[in-house]
């Protein structure tokens, strides 16, 4: 686009995944949105820096149910956006969650039951001998295990430029939002460094910077920005091409095969919260750390670290960003008429993105009402203003 246009039925203000994504959505339930990016490229903050991994092990209700309809999405992306033959790297060699401790069996035991009591039947519990059948380079002193064949990863980027095109909505990149336009207590659009524009309702997905831009409207979101590393290794013959996301459940190490090699990350617990930034500063020591908390079960990766060069490894950071009970907000201020939020998915917006979107523009819509929301503004009402990380 040349020229912002001054009118639109909903204003998306980020370009990452979940912005897409909720473009996309909010397209093909009717409305004309207008997706707005202030760098000058879409998914190019915390998109570009994730995992790019999706799972449906989790034990909540909502988050099963959010994950699953995301998967579904992915593994038609094509025919469910229209866009022939479109390919988003789907890898589904699955997710393998380890432990070593004495408790590890009753709990694993317990998640898998809980896990199909929820429908999702297709998590195994594994036993330590079966483990080591399957998955040979676990060489840990493992005491359970869990597996679903449907987990896996894509490419985020290509998933969140898919959402953008088929969404058939107007791009505005390099465009910043500076405020916002009101009538009252109702939001009718937002002021940007191109002018402005007017719209029925306005969505923030602007992932770390959504706080920052809610408090234009006096709004305090309670989200917290932390450090997160990614660790890509080019290829190299030891690591097993065919192996799924595998984690260290006990300390949260989790490594996948990529193009050869491997990505790896761990969500640290020493990490202090952060102003949200462009450009995250990463830890130079972050690789040796990596690679001694994925050798703990793994110890392949000894051998991999010994041999490895420094034009291997690349090294890159990014901003988690987290509520107070680790669930995304989304859907409608409770205040604010034609505000509504899409943010704070706590690293796990690529895999939640088709889920979170379609909620979000059947919310606008009024297809769902919030008090049928497990994701609603609402809840946070006093819910301290902390964020407890989750291992992946």
């Amino acid at each position: 686009m040349t020229h912002l246009p001054r009118t639109a039925d909903v204003v998306v203000v980020g370009g990452g995944i979940i912005g897409c994504a909720s473009a996309f959505f909010l397209s093909r339930a009717g409305l004309r949105p207008l997706l707005v990016e202030r760098l000058p490229t879409l998914a190019g903050l915390a998109t570009a820096q994730s995992m790019e991994a999706f799972r449906a092990q989790f034990v909540e209700p909502e988050n099963v149910a959010m994950m699953r309809e995301s998967i579904a999405f992915y593994e038609r992306f094509a025919e469910e956006t229209g866009l022939p033959d479109y390919d988003i790297g789907l890898r589904q060699q699955g997710y393998l969650f380890l432990t070593t401790t004495e408790d590890g069996p009753e709990r694993f035991a317990r998640r898998v039951s809980d896990q199909h009591a929820l429908d999702l039947r297709d998590v195994e519990y594994l036993a330590p001998d079966e483990v080591r059948r399957r998955f040979p380079f676990v060489t840990g002193d493992i005491t359970a295990a869990t597996f679903r064949a449907r987990d896996g990863w894509l490419s985020a980027n290509e998933a969140a430029f898919g959402f953008a095109s088929a969404s058939g909505a107007t791009v505005a990149t390099g465009v910043t939002v500076t405020g916002f336009r009101r009538s009252g207590a109702r939001v009718t659009g937002v002021d940007t460094d191109a002018g402005p524009v007017d719209a029925g309702a306005v969505v923030l997905a602007a992932g770390p910077y959504a706080r920052r831009l809610a408090g234009l409207l006096e709004i305090d979101l309670p989200l917290t920005n932390l450090r997160r590393h990614r660790v890509t290794i080019g290829g190299h013959p030891l690591i097993p091409k065919d192996a799924p996301m595998t984690i260290d459940q006990d300390s949260g190490a989790h490594w996948r095969p990529e193009s050869g090699g491997a990505a790896l990350a761990w969500a640290q617990t020493h990490e202090q919260p952060q102003e949200p930034a462009d450009r995250v500063r990463p830890n130079p020591d972050f690789p040796f750390e990596v690679l001694e908390g994925v050798a703990r079960l793994c110890r392949f990766w000894e051998e991999v670290a010994g041999s490895l060069k420094s034009n291997q490894v690349h090294l890159g950071a990014g901003q988690y960003t987290l509520t107070p009970d680790d669930r995304p907000i989304i859907g409608a201020h409770d205040q604010i008429e034609g505000l509504f939020f899409n943010c704070g998915y706590g690293g796990h917006g690529v895999m939640a993105a088709p889920g979170g979107g379609r909620l979000l523009a059947d919310l606008v819509n009024g297809r769902v009402r919030d008090p049928d929301n497990p994701f609603s503004f609402r809840r946070l009402a006093g819910l301290e203003d902390t964020a407890h990380q989750r291992l992946l």
